[in-house]
């Protein structure tokens, strides 16, 4: 049902893009192209420690392009959900990063083990897709951050939105404070590590 949801919600940015996008493949003119996908919001640090499958901090340590299809494998070959039985073929451009896991606060992976993190966006040909308020979402290699997840069992993990599910620290595992204007408009959760301890710790 998690991915069901997820699939939903991106219908709209799917059908916005579909005629660039083909429309890309047969130009040698670089294209840039502005993504719009709407995700849950989330009021407190509570909420987000709840709706979590996986709660990690770590550093990112490469990233790479891809197209991802990520309707439901079973919806093909259920009669009953897909009668006609034909299969959505339709892909999303993601940015595949690779992170090392420091501490893992929710979730089965352990300290030093890596986990695929994919953000919608990415350079697919010649065609670069970027996230509205793309300076307050985008993620940085050899940066280190917490991150709030979904997680799947054949697709790299989400983030919970691109906004409110991932927050830098520095080396003395302080959070950097949100510089942007937008983001801090968009996000109101501020919190130190200490705090996302008690929580996580009182919910076990």
């Amino acid at each position: 049902m998690k991915r069901k949801s997820m699939f939903i919600g991106l219908v709209c940015f799917v059908v916005a893009i579909t005629g660039i996008f083909l429309f890309s493949k047969n130009t040698t003119t670089p294209q840039k192209v502005t993504l719009s996908a709407d995700y849950p919001k989330y009021d407190s640090l509570e909420n987000l420690v709840d709706r979590a499958d996986t709660i990690i901090k770590g550093k990112i340590i490469g990233s790479t392009y891809s197209e991802l299809n990520i309707t439901e494998k079973n919806k093909s070959d259920d009669e009953f959900l897909n009668p006609r039985g034909e299969k959505d073929n339709s892909t999303i451009p993601y940015t595949i990063f690779t992170v090392e896991i420091e501490k893992t606060y929710k979730g089965n992976a352990g300290q030093k083990d890596t986990i695929q993190i994919k953000q919608l966006g990415g350079t697919i040909g010649n065609t670069e897709y970027v996230l509205e308020d793309e300076a307050d979402a985008k993620l940085e290699e050899g940066k280190k951050y917490v991150f709030f997840l979904e997680t799947y069992p054949d697709s790299p993990a989400s983030l919970l939105n691109p906004i409110q599910a991932s927050y830098e620290y520095d080396d003395n595992d302080n959070i950097i404070s949100n510089k942007q204007s937008i983001q801090s408009e968009q996000n109101k959760i501020n919190f130190k590590m200490e705090d996302l301890d008690h929580i996580v710790n009182r919910n076990k």
